[in-house]
């Protein structure tokens, strides 16, 4: 029966087909003759050929095609895939351990089909062709299959004539829209009459090709040989053909769409090439042609395969920071994955519910927490407003306060029979992050916030200082980042909602409707004063420490934060930075959330392209950064992007002048105010408000908290106008680190203890405080403080960071009998040039650089620091790989 509902699907289909286009196949009859199982290995000029291909190579088989999972799910082709029996195979555009084994397993089980009898159609490139020519370049499947199936016949196909089709990539420069095409299509048909279509030329070659003549000694001279074969006339130039006969285009530029998509070789830096270069000579194992570095060669000309492919751009991930879900297929792509410019693979139409835009539920007064633990405030506030959007992200989507109530409450129950009190926490900013934070609270567990961007050492150090148990994690998080959590039992997010029943689901819903106090009553009894979470220090100076905050610490802080921003909430907050971010986890969860405010997360701060998309989409009013992120976002976006921005709050690090100018020249109606926090404050201590604002300083304290500012070394009180040590005391701050070895940071002053910051500040008269720098960056030369970021302050100026991250860092260290500073640079600028500049800003004597070496990436923390701990290493290294000149 299936045989039969093929030919006659493939009939119709061919009928079809020949209203627009004509079709001419050769060599159909010679393979009635062939014998054994056969694969066909045609080239893909479009999208088109798969059903022109398999509806008319009728000879007696019943091929079995392979189709990627898009193609093979969406609801227009998957009854085509059913019917003609497809074979579904993973898409190598998204990249992650994951899809390299499932890839691995893939051909596996095509050559336990071929044992079985199969027979199978294979694009031997894997997928469509970009240029007139078809390259098979690095691709791997075919040699696989012939080499371990002795008996396996080949049959090579080649179609002519589809290139400039748009369902190509001639006309885009990219992959078509499929879907989109074929509605076009159809339409197409109906308005020109059927037989008045204009029609498209069409060959079909098909030859059977014995095994002997295939050069099977190795992929590369197999592939060579395909290519030869394909090309054999030596490629095709594009072929528009009009639709209709009567109305639209009948020409079409395709030289514009080279020129649209090439990529500007003088606009990446020598750096990056360079590195690229290297990582390309190490996986191909042999040296490069200099005419194989142009930015449009592609990977699979090198003889890169997918799986080669997909494990150079995790590495590249790894060693440079950005991700893309799109895997680099020429040099230049790689070259703008290392530098974060290129696209997250996620361009279509962003399509944000109706429900995001309903005006929420205003009250007049000021936004604040409304119980004094997390668990409480969260259920009551859910419970005052139920059907307000809360929270969205693009994979789960806008979420009520009623919906997030009822997944927390389900992981609750999951949660609370895990092993320990300790449960970790290992995710990006999302809902899903934000769901499973409130279920640990309600399970009457500590959530501990573990940062995956210090490695699986890092990860061990935080889950045996803590005694974690678990670590929940989502396992296409954890496949993606390639790291492991030693010491620590993983738990699946995506298993622990699968144990979750339908009915329970339900009834748990309705009982947000029908029970809403019982959410309440059944909240485990917690002391204000209990830690509620903890999270790690940055780790740019020493190696982390873990940081318990209080329910008192972060509802303080959460309501004092926003009586000095001044929100309200028909605001917006877009939060991106990652939870275990002190500020990710109360400025741009915990705050939103607990007073009323909807928040959308994006997970990965460095796609700077998908941070501008979800700002415009999503209207985003609000927004927290550091410098460094937001330099990211403006250099990729538009000034329409971001219009719907009010205020932005930057702080972790110094925001230079030359990001306020920027910000002043594209949203002149927005206020860019600078704050100052620390994890161990929860974190803000003062900040700037909309109406009371100082460029430069980082604002006055927040209301729950005091700053004194004494001499670095007496500990006295000193005057306004000196430079001197930070402390604060106040129901924002902690009460000292976690099973911590060494001496807690506080100090008794004036009979009060006070929390030592470590920072230098100044207040000036009008009672805004200036930021310095940390004591831990002061050396002690000759009797005399040496300033480290007052070395690199006029450097940083003249070399601002843009949205590849820092230019220039200053880290240095004391020696016996004398000292060593050194300028980490990304820019040309010689010793004496920089020390010029130094003295240009009135620094002489003992104030100067030692050293300068020009690096190709400042090292930067997962929060946007810059790395001074490992900057610090390097001062004590030799340097190799990096250009040095000392004075």
């Amino acid at each position: 029966m299936n045989g039969l509902l093929q030919k006659i699907m493939w009939a119709t289909l061919r009928f079809f087909l020949r209203f627009r286009y004509r079709v001419r196949v050769h060599g159909l009859e010679e393979l009635r003759s062939v014998k054994g199982p056969v694969l066909v290995l045609p080239n893909h000029p479009a999208y088109v050929d798969p059903p022109t291909v398999l509806s008319h190579l009728r000879f007696g088989r019943s091929l079995r095609p392979l189709v990627f999972t898009d193609t093979y799910r969406s609801l227009l082709f998957h009854p085509f895939c059913i019917a003609s029996n497809a074979f579904e195979v993973p898409n190598l555009k998204s990249h992650s351990r994951d899809a390299h084994r499932q890839t691995t397993e893939m051909i596996d089980k095509v050559v336990a089909g071929v044992e079985a009898g199969n027979d199978f159609l294979i694009y031997p490139s894997g997928r469509l062709k970009r240029q007139g020519t078809e390259v098979i370049g690095g691709a791997r499947i075919a040699y696989e299959l012939l080499t371990r199936c002795p008996d396996l016949q080949v049959i090579l196909v080649r179609t002519e004539g589809l290139w400039g089709s748009h369902f190509g990539c001639a006309q885009t420069g990219g992959l078509p829209d499929l879907a989109g095409g074929a509605k076009t299509a159809f339409w197409s048909l109906v308005t020109s009459l059927l037989f008045f279509v204009p029609k498209r030329d069409v060959s079909i070659t098909a030859v059977a090709i014995d095994r002997d003549q295939l050069p099977l000694d190795s992929k590369e001279s197999l592939n060579r040989y395909l290519e030869a074969w394909y090309n054999v006339h030596g490629g095709e130039e594009p072929k528009y053909v009009p639709y209709n006969p009567w109305f639209g285009p009948r020409d079409f530029d395709f030289e514009a769409v080279k020129r649209e998509n090439a990529i500007d070789a003088d606009a990446i830096k020598p750096a990056t090439k360079e590195a690229i270069n290297a990582m390309l000579v190490e996986h191909l194992g042999r040296e490069l042609d200099p005419s194989e570095l142009a930015p449009e060669t592609t990977l699979d000309t090198l003889g890169l395969d997918s799986l080669e492919r997909m494990d150079m751009a995790l590495e590249m991930e790894r060693e440079f920071g950005f991700r893309s879900n799109h895997v680099p297929t020429n040099v230049g792509e790689l070259w703008l994955l290392a530098e974060g410019q290129l696209s997250s693979g996620d361009d279509e139409e962003l399509i944000v519910p109706e429900l995001w835009s309903k005006p929420p539920k205003v009250n007049k007064e000021v936004p604040h927490a409304l119980a004094d633990t997390l668990a409480e405030a969260f259920v009551r506030r859910a419970l005052e407003r139920p059907d307000s959007a809360a929270v969205a992200d693009q994979l789960s989507g806008v979420l009520t306060y009623r919906k997030l109530l009822t997944g927390a409450t389900l992981l609750s129950k999951r949660i609370a029979k895990l092993e320990g009190h300790a449960i970790g926490i290992m995710l990006p900013a999302s809902v899903a992050a934000d769901t499973l934070f409130l279920a640990v609270q309600m399970a009457g567990k500590l959530p501990v916030m573990l940062n995956w961007t210090t490695g699986d050492a890092g990860l061990a150090h935080a889950v045996e200082k803590l005694e974690v148990k678990n670590v929940v994690t989502s396992q296409r998080f954890l496949d993606r980042l390639g790291i492991e959590v030693p010491g620590a039992d993983i738990v699946a997010l995506e298993e622990m909602r699968e144990g979750i029943s339908k009915w329970e689901q339900t009834t748990t819903y309705l009982a947000t409707y029908i029970a809403p106090k019982s959410f309440l009553r059944s909240l485990p009894k917690v002391d204000r004063d209990a830690p509620a979470a903890v999270l790690f220090t940055s780790g740019s100076e020493t190696l982390p420490k873990a940081v318990p905050l209080s329910h008192r610490n972060l509802i303080a802080d959460i309501d004092a934060g926003v009586k000095l921003i001044q929100f309200d909430q028909s605001d917006i907050l877009f939060g991106f930075l990652p939870p275990f971010h002190s500020f990710g986890m109360t400025a741009a969860f915990l705050m939103p959330v607990l007073t009323g405010i909807r928040v959308v997360h994006y997970p990965d701060p460095t796609d700077a392209r998908g941070l501008s998309r979800i700002i415009r989409g999503y209207g985003a009013t609000l927004m927290f950064a550091t410098p460094t992120f937001l330099q990211y976002i403006f250099g990729v976006s538009t000034d329409e992007d971001l219009k719907s921005l009010k205020t932005v709050m930057v702080g972790a690090e110094k925001c230079p002048d030359s990001l306020h100018d920027r910000f002043e020249a594209t949203l002149p109606s927005a206020v860019l105010l600078e704050g100052y926090g620390i994890t161990e404050c929860s974190p803000v201590v003062s900040g700037s408000s909309p109406t009371d604002s100082r460029r430069g300083t980082i604002g006055k304290p927040l209301q729950c908290v005091e700053m004194l500012v004494v001499h670095s070394e007496t500990h006295q009180p000193i005057d306004d106008g000196e430079t001197g040590l930070l402390l604060v005391r106040g129901e924002s701050i902690f009460h000292g680190y976690l099973k911590h070895d060494g001496p807690q940071p506080f100090l008794e002053v004036s009979g009060a203890s006070w929390y030592n910051t470590g920072d230098l500040v100044m207040k000036d008269p009008d009672g805004f405080f200036h930021f310095r720098g940390r004591m831990k960056r002061f050396l002690k030369i000759g009797g005399e403080m040496v300033s480290l970021p007052a070395l690199e302050e006029p450097l940083a100026k003249a070399f601002p960071a843009d949205e590849s991250g820092p230019q220039i860092a200053v880290e240095g260290i004391e020696m016996e009998g004398g000292r060593k500073i050194v300028l980490f640079t990304c820019q040309e600028i010689s010793l004496r040039d920089a020390n010029a500049m130094i003295r240009e800003a009135g620094m002489q004597g003992v104030m100067r650089l030692d050293e300068v070496r020009l690096v190709e990436q400042i090292p930067v923390l997962g929060t946007g620091k810059t790395d001074y701990r490992t900057l610090r290493s390097w001062v004590k290294e030799t340097p190799s790989g990096a250009e040095r000149e000392s004075a």
